[in-house]
């Protein structure tokens, strides 16, 4: 019985010399094509729904199984990737955050891209307001020294320098959180724009835009309400979080009933998150870990994804 499936992972997708934000890293459109040229050419791109028979009957994958994933709900998923993909005959696995879609409210992680993109590549004019930021505040908010977060956080990744990610993380996770989301607003006002809902109104889809492309027959799953990292907060706010989220499946008719599908924000999940979503009776989840899933073997709320990154456009 062979139930091996490679997860493929996306974020942006556009015509990035048509936008004003060129700093920001994805998949163009020509690329993007050219990748799904590939994929049909060596895999068999399949549907959510077949994967989830396919773990309940534990029946074989088809060789070669692939399925499509694209998280954060951007306006291009609608644009570009949705009539491509309906094109071709098709599913994509769209993990929407339910905030930006319903309320135009602009997510931590895409105010950070756009501060870091309009640097051009130059991450220090970003740290060097932070550090200021951090050392005025310490006694106001107990903060440690600028040295020791930048020994703690200040370390390269797969995809981002030292310097890059000392400011992610800083913003994302270190700093107390109203206080981290000050620093991020006025960096927001000072390098992009200081009108952060209309910013938002254009990144992201709409409900009613969601709403057709399930109805076409593209999958929606869980991708949390507020994109935090789960395994950082209490676990009251974790069941909000995710209650919230499935009240927006079912407002777009996705089949939460009959199964539903969580993709941890930044591939962030504990034994806490796990413990809610078997609650819950979520069917998979999806990390960031990069591997081939096995649903069989593999544990199904930690089925690990490969970034398009990894194969050829």
């Amino acid at each position: 019985m062979k139930q091996d499936l490679t997860i493929i992972m996306y974020h942006y997708i556009r015509d990035f010399e048509l936008t004003r934000n060129r700093g920001i890293r994805g998949l163009s459109t020509g690329g993007f094509r050219r990748q799904l040229d590939y994929l049909q050419n060596h895999y068999e791109i399949i549907t959510m729904e077949q994967v989830v028979s396919a773990y309940r009957s534990k029946e074989s994958l088809p060789n070669n199984a692939a399925l499509l994933t694209f998280d954060d709900a951007y306006i291009e998923h609608y644009t570009i990737v949705f009539p491509e993909l309906h094109r071709r005959g098709l599913q994509g696995s769209f993990f929407a955050p339910a905030d930006p879609v319903l309320d135009s409210v602009l997510l931590d992680v895409n105010r950070l891209h756009f501060i870091l993109a309009a640097t051009l590549g130059n991450p220090e004019l970003v740290s060097a307001h932070l550090d200021t930021a951090i050392r005025e505040a310490k006694q106001e908010w107990g903060l440690d020294d600028v040295d020791a977060y930048r020994r703690d956080w200040a370390k390269p990744n797969r995809w981002d320098d030292a310097e890059t990610i000392y400011i992610k993380r800083m913003l994302q996770l270190a700093l107390p959180e109203d206080f981290r989301n000050q620093i991020a607003k006025k960096l927001f006002a000072t390098f992009v724009t200081e009108d952060e809902s209309a910013f938002a109104t254009e990144l992201y889809l709409r409900e009613d835009q969601a709403r057709l492309m399930q109805s076409c027959g593209m999958y929606f799953g869980s991708h949390g309400a507020s994109h935090y990292w789960l395994d950082q907060i209490p676990e009251q706010k974790k069941r909000q979080d995710i209650t919230r989220s499935l009240d927006f499946l079912n407002r777009i008719g996705s089949p939460v009933n009959d199964f539903w599908v969580m993709c941890y924000p930044y591939g962030a999940w504990d034994s806490e998150t796990l413990r809610i979503l078997e609650q819950y009776n979520c069917t998979f989840g999806l990390t960031t870990e990069v591997a081939t899933a096995n649903i069989s073997s593999n544990n199904p709320l930690t089925l690990p994804r490969y970034d398009t990154n990894d194969f050829p456009q």
